[in-house]
């Protein structure tokens, strides 16, 4: 009898089990996040991926050169060394904006910084809810895929586009 009784054990507590599975909610498959800033750009609101940056920065005083590169807007110093730092608004195809109190560093090999005016925030969010670029965005200058932050898309800026558009102009 105790063999049943166990057997009955097993089985009562394997129904319980079955039972109370149905009770918990289903856990979802873990989801990819993608970290970006939001900025502004000349008043504009873009996002970029924080994956891209090597460093941001807030007040670092820009050092003024000649260049026949209007974009350039001096240098800087950051964690020893020397890096040049560009006006974001030029190269993005608005009128240059200058220095603003934001400087991010793209590029890990050879930083080049990137001179903006507002740091809106982080945005945490799924990689699904980066959209590809429509046609109307299809026209905005090293740009890849929108963002929506709260009632506002942000066109995301693909800094390895930038960073590139910069060696070729230097080059020329």
């Amino acid at each position: 009898m105790t063999g049943s009784a166990s057997a009955f054990g097993t089985a009562r507590a394997l129904r319980k089990a079955f039972d109370r599975s149905f009770a918990v909610a289903v856990q979802p498959a873990s989801e990819a996040f993608e970290d970006l800033l939001a900025i502004r750009v000349a008043g504009e609101p873009y996002a970029i991926r924080s994956a891209q940056i090597a460093g941001l920065f807030a007040d670092r005083k820009v050092v003024g050169l000649p260049s026949p590169v209007p974009e350039l807007l001096g240098i800087v110093g950051f964690r020893g060394s020397l890096s040049p730092v560009y006006d974001l608004a030029a190269l993005l195809g608005y009128p240059p904006g200058g220095a603003g109190r934001w400087i991010l560093l793209a590029g890990k090999i050879e930083p080049v910084g990137l001179a903006f005016g507002e740091l809106v925030g982080h945005v945490r969010t799924s990689e699904e809810e980066v959209v590809g670029q429509d046609e109307a965005q299809a026209t905005r200058r090293h740009t890849q895929g929108l963002i929506r932050v709260g009632d506002v898309f942000h066109p995301v800026i693909n800094l390895a586009s930038v960073v590139e558009a910069i060696r070729q102009r230097v080059r020329s």
